[in-house]
This record gives structure tokens, sequence and C-alpha cells, in this order.
């Protein structure tokens, strides 16, 4: 894997590093559901389902790595970069992007503006300036809104693209 994509998965670890303890464990997935339940957006029925895709990304595949404990980042990157070949990788990358899609899309209009954009990154633990950059380079289409579409094509293919010009690097946020 490359460089670039080494720094890639290591931003990721750091955003869902939720605690900021310098692993990952279940209790990190559990803390990004709660950030994206408690935006009140999600009926309690896709509450439950956000609560169930997240912590199933770590029950299914993370937890393995670690045999069950905490995982550090180094480990995180070399794990991930045999996981992406897994063919029902794309599958759980994409589980639950359409579940964030729906937290921020405020106002319902099936499309992400650049102000609902910034609420991702605030969920996140963002600095939400840093918004801009990234939900300019994810609107490929360039219409002033994200689509469905476009956001999971971002938000999957963060992980399994290696190309330094792609738009879906800046998904999670500025790379470290």
């Amino acid at each position: 894997m490359s460089d670039f994509w080494k720094r890639k998965m290591s931003t990721y670890f750091h955003r869902i590093d939720f605690d900021k303890d310098g692993a990952i464990t279940r209790a990190d997935f559990e803390g990004m559901a709660k950030r994206f339940m408690e935006t009140g957006k999600l009926s309690p029925d896709r509450q439950a389902d956000m609560l169930k895709t997240l912590t199933a990304v770590w029950d299914k595949y993370l937890s393995v790595l670690g045999g069950g404990n905490a995982i550090q980042l180094t480990q995180f990157v070399e794990s991930m970069a045999k996981l992406i070949n897994d063919p029902t990788m794309k599958g759980v990358l994409e589980g639950p992007l359409p579940l964030f899609f729906h937290c921020v899309d405020s106002n319902d209009d099936h499309l992400i503006d650049e102000s609902e954009y910034k609420k991702f990154f605030e969920i996140l633990g963002l600095d939400t300036s840093l918004a801009t950059a990234a939900f300019k380079a994810i609107d490929t289409n360039n219409d002033g809104d994200i689509s469905l579409d476009e956001f999971i094509e971002a938000g999957t293919n963060f992980f399994l693209e290696q190309d330094e010009n792609c738009p879906n690097s800046l998904f999670w946020g500025p790379l470290e």
C-alpha cells in the first residue's frame, strides 16, 4: 500500500478513536453511533440499525485483529491493508454511510449542503471550518450539494483508492 493510503488509514484511525486513548475498541464504535444518534434525525429503528451496523464493523472485522482487545495504529493500518482485498469489505464500508447521510441531512431534502456537511465534521469532533474543502472535493458534479451516491462513493473510496488526486481523501477531514 502507498504511503498516501497509509496516511488515510492513520487519519481514519484518529477520527474513530472517539475517546482519544490512542487505541480503537468497540466502545469507540458505540461512541460514534451515539454521536450520530444524538442528532435526533434517526427513528428508533434507524438508531438501532446505526448501533448494530457500526458495532458490526468492530465485531466482524476489527475485533479479531486485536484478539478482542484494543487495536493500536500500526496494527490497524497493517490489518486494513489485508482487509480491503476482501470482496465483502466494500459492503461493510458502505453499511453505515446512508445512516450518516440521513443524520446530517437536516432539512430532509435528500441532499447535503455545505452547512449540513459541517454538521458531519462537528459530530466527528473536527473543526467545522475544515469541512468546506472536503465538501467541495466530494461534490463531484459541482452542483452545491452532495447526493447520497456522492457521499457513499467518497466514503467507500476513501478506503479503497490509492490515487492522491481522488476527492475521497478528504472525506474524514484533512489527512494527518
